[in-house]
């Protein structure tokens, strides 16, 4: 007598065939893939928009009042997509576990899409509740994915980037509510804070990479601080929440003390780092120099928030252009090489881009200084648009294309 066939669930193999083909497809093979090409997208669309705006040129009814749907964009929208492409790429080396991609990933980055452009749209009820459920739906599914993996090959060293952020994700939730029942300077705050968030974030990933890449670069022995490591990410935590707390409550100490200490302890963590010989490789110097722009940030934010010869704002966009954006593109211009099998190497084009936006920043910051801050406001936008226009230019068939050794990724 015949034994009868197992049952066939197609439904389900026709799935399973369909997540691997979506996976094979090179733009969803890995995380850093689609979110670093939306980033950069979002970077130039999102900057266009608001330079039309705030020169007069266009009138439009943001979601949020411009400034602060220009705040949001960059650091919930634009930093937070490429921070979570490069963890969620970063999370297969450290635990060994195959990170996500295919259909899952595809899914991630239509909740950033529908997020992005429903807030834009958000004076309209219905889309306003749309953005708020896709982004937060979007920070959870982030975070799960992340956690998961982390949690299941207990990689115990990395498990910091979990509650970081969760932070972060709060932080956006709270600025959202603030903004939408018109608790303008909350959301504001909030928004200073993220930068503060991000900078622990530069701290960390920094620390970690910056010193590994230049003494590989350079065939050097790398510059180890452990002590100086854990004090540096103390002191940021505890700088950020005391920061944070100011706000709402007095505190007896000014948060401006603080952020000076930690700019400076950066800046010492670079000297460990060889700058003086890397001027010969663009991939290297653009990196210590975005770190350099976060240590002398923080040191000229914690010197405004103390006195009165800086303004605050215009100090923070030397750490949100120079430091994070710039460090941004760096890191997205290496990963992608190396993620990709194509040699660690970027020609001129690149390396102007670099420069641009690591000029971009103090232009933004000298503008209150300057006769005619709306022209500095202009020029440094214009910096900033060139940069990931030549990013983009570049990089976009490296980001699409399959991977240049043909090993799957």
């Amino acid at each position: 007598m015949s034994q009868r066939p197992p049952l066939i669930n197609i439904h389900r193999l026709e799935e399973v065939q369909e997540g691997k083909a979506l996976s094979a497809y090179p733009l969803f093979a890995l995380a850093f893939r689609p979110f670093f090409l939306a980033g950069a997208c979002w970077a130039v669309v999102a900057i266009s928009i608001w330079v039309l705006w705030f020169s007069g040129l266009i009138s439009f009814q943001f979601g949020f009042p411009a400034a602060l749907w220009h705040a949001h964009e960059m650091l919930f929208g634009f930093g937070a997509a490429v921070a979570v492409g490069f963890l969620l790429t970063a999370v297969q080396n450290w635990t060994g576990l195959p990170s996500l991609s295919g259909k899952p990933l595809l899914l991630l980055t239509l909740l950033w899409l529908t997020a992005r452009f429903s807030l834009l749209f958000a004076h309209y009820t219905p889309l306003l509740w749309l953005f708020i459920v896709t982004q937060l739906l979007w920070w959870t599914a982030a975070i799960y994915s992340l956690a998961s993996l982390l949690i299941r090959a207990k990689s115990k060293n990395n498990y910091l980037f979990i509650p970081l952020l969760s932070v972060m994700a709060l932080l956006n939730t709270i600025f959202i509510y603030a903004a939408a029942t018109e608790r303008f300077a909350s959301a504001s705050h909030l928004s200073h804070s993220m930068v503060l968030l991000f900078s622990i974030l530069m701290g960390i990933v920094g620390g970690r990479v910056i010193p590994f890449f230049t003494a590989r670069a350079l065939g050097l022995e790398q510059n180890k601080t452990p002590l100086l490591d854990k004090w540096l990410l103390s002191l940021s935590a505890f700088g950020t929440v005391w920061f944070i707390t100011d706000f709402f409550v007095q505190l007896p100490l000014k948060a401006g003390w603080l952020i000076l200490l930690v700019g400076s302890l950066h800046l010492l963590r670079l000297s460990f780092w060889t700058p003086w010989k890397i001027w010969a490789a663009p991939l290297l110097w653009s990196l210590q120099l975005a770190y350099l722009a976060l240590a002398l940030g923080l040191i000229l934010l914690g010197i405004s928030d103390l006195t009165q010869l800086l303004v605050f704002k215009d100090v923070l966009h030397l750490l949100s252009i120079s430091a994070m954006a710039g460090m941004i593109l760096a890191m997205m211009a290496r990963v992608s090489l190396g993620h990709t099998g194509r040699v660690l190497q970027v020609g001129k084009m690149i390396t102007v881009a670099f420069a641009l936006l690591l000029l971009a920043g103090p232009v933004r910051m000298l503008a209150s200084l300057a006769g005619f801050p709306l022209l500095f406001w202009q020029v440094s936008a214009l910096l900033w648009l060139c940069a990931f226009v030549i990013f983009l230019w570049f990089y976009w068939p490296v980001l699409t294309q399959p991977r240049a050794d043909g090993r799957p990724g």
